[in-house]
């Protein structure tokens, strides 16, 4: 499990970064990449000029385990639930071809049923019942859904699942560093509609991270998809502006 490990990715990070010659880096990402590049500013401070993210607030390292069971049971994030079912091992012992991994991205893109049954829910995640009777997403094309199913369907849904079931080893890791704090200009894009990743998980941000910029965008998770040209605005207007800050500083 080390290899899916937030350390390990923000290793390869560096290393990858170095072997391009870059000594200096900014980090964007969304969902999972929104996780990651903030625990690259973490692990590696000195590499991070600039961090944005879309839909991931940032929680900061905790001295105190707490699974993800624990978490959705106590009422804390029930929004986590599908998270039980992603760990769980059930989709990678019911999902195998390459036409059931279609099946299961649509869902996940917000698909429904004729009776608008969702293919996918926060709460409870895959219906794996309603998976066949799905109609077509209407935030990816035909084209894209069978080229991101071709790929999944190399290796399988193990290790993009692994991401679910690391908790307790990033915890164990995150025990050693030195700061919580995120000291570089921070964007954060919230999804007013995004019901994974509600904009109030974000309310503790400001306290880690002093240079924040927050901006929202009317969308659900899939915010790249659904608000692209909002989101790619926020993005271009705030690196102009911390760019321009930063060469003030020089």
């Amino acid at each position: 499990m080390a290899f899916y490990s937030f350390q390990r990715i923000a290793n390869d990070m560096k290393e990858l970064a170095g072997q391009l010659g870059m000594s200096r880096i900014i980090l964007g990402g969304h969902d999972w990449g929104g996780a990651i590049v903030y625990r690259i500013a973490l692990w590696h401070p000195e590499l991070v000029t600039q961090v944005f993210t879309i839909c991931t607030p940032y929680t900061a390292p905790s001295n105190k385990y707490a699974s993800l069971e624990d978490i959705v049971k106590s009422g804390r994030l029930p929004n986590f639930g599908y998270q039980i079912q992603l760990a769980s091992g059930q989709l990678e012992a019911t999902i195998e071809s390459r036409d059931q991994i279609k099946q299961l991205l649509n869902a996940l893109y917000g698909a429904t049923t004729s009776g608008g049954l969702p293919g996918f829910d926060v709460k409870t995640g895959v219906h794996l019942d309603r998976l066949p009777q799905l109609g077509h997403t209407k935030l990816v094309n035909e084209r894209m859904l069978d080229f991101y199913a071709d790929q999944y369907a190399i290796h399988g849904l193990h290790g993009t699942l692994n991401w679910y079931r690391n908790r307790e080893q990033n915890f164990k890791d995150e025990l050693r560093l030195e700061k919580i704090m995120i000291e570089v200009p921070v964007l954060f894009i919230a999804a007013t509609k995004d019901e994974a990743l509600p904009p109030a998980m974000s309310q503790a941000m400001d306290k880690y991270i002093p240079d924040l910029t927050r901006k929202i965008v009317g969308s659900n998770h899939w915010a790249m998809w659904e608000s692209p040209e909002a989101v790619n605005q926020i993005i271009g207007e705030w690196l102009e502006d911390t760019m321009v800050q930063r060469k003030s500083r020089l």
